[in-house]
């Protein structure tokens, strides 16, 4: 009687046990996440932080790291990867990522970073390309100008109106003013890359010397970036031009 209570004893423990939790084929995960990854990064202390990750065949990768606004911060990083069997790749000696998540979808998240700069949203990394953000959307606005080489400007250097600019999208024109004559001109965008055509001015004369400024740095803009309502206009990853939306 006692080894028939025990037999049943051993066999209810067994039955109870939790199933053990399937570990990620580690082979297949390699295979699967070998590919080329983008994200714009929130950043404390710059516009944000342009982030882009390839991880090769090789088990090498390459990150590609800007820093809106910094113009000294441009950087490229290459070191080795690996994935283990929870999901999660390992980048040596990465300089923004070092601890990244696999999820089911294919994108990746940061969860351990070198830059203490990802704290305020999830630093999801997606598929070059499958983003879907198409900021040329949201240029298509009206802005008015707050700063010129990331200093404000003054009412004193207009004696007319502040420098606006209208975009189209539709028809890809651009119109606005520059602070004492009107503007108009065409531009095409490209991810963020943007060119402006020749842009047209009257030619009133004017006082002080913001509207020279204004132009001359439009004459230099190459990349854009909307962050909080927030236009730039940057010549590389150096700020040019500021504006806000009109409300």
């Amino acid at each position: 009687m006692r080894s028939f209570l025990f037999l049943i004893i051993v066999v209810f423990a067994f039955s109870c046990k939790a199933p053990q939790e399937k570990k990620t084929d580690v082979g297949m995960l390699t295979q699967q996440v070998i590919g080329s990854y983008e994200a714009s990064l929130p950043c404390d202390g710059c516009i944000s932080i342009e982030y882009q990750l390839e991880l090769e065949s090789d088990s090498s990768f390459i990150e590609h790291i800007t820093f809106l606004g910094n113009p000294n911060g441009n950087y490229e990083v290459h070191g080795n990867w690996h994935a283990d069997g929870d999901s999660m790749l390992t980048l040596n000696p990465g300089r923004l990522a070092y601890k990244i998540k696999v999820n089911a979808n294919g994108s990746l998240v940061i969860i351990d970073a070198i830059e203490n700069h990802l704290e305020k949203q999830p630093a999801v990394l997606s598929r070059m390309g499958t983003s879907g953000t198409d900021q040329s959307v949201l240029l298509n606005d009206i802005w008015v100008l707050e700063a010129i080489d990331n200093i404000e400007i003054s009412d004193a250097d207009y004696n007319r109106d502040i420098p606006q600019l209208e975009f189209h999208k539709v028809d890809g024109k651009v119109m606005g003013t520059t602070g004492c004559n009107r503007l108009n001109g065409t531009y095409t965008t490209s991810g963020n890359n943007i060119a402006f055509g020749p842009l047209l001015t009257t030619k009133m004369a004017c006082l002080g010397k913001g509207e020279t400024q204004f132009v001359q740095a439009m004459n230099e803009i190459s990349f854009f970036k909307i962050v909080n309502l927030k236009l730039y206009l940057l010549s590389g990853s150096t700020e040019k031009l500021r504006f806000k939306k009109v409300d």
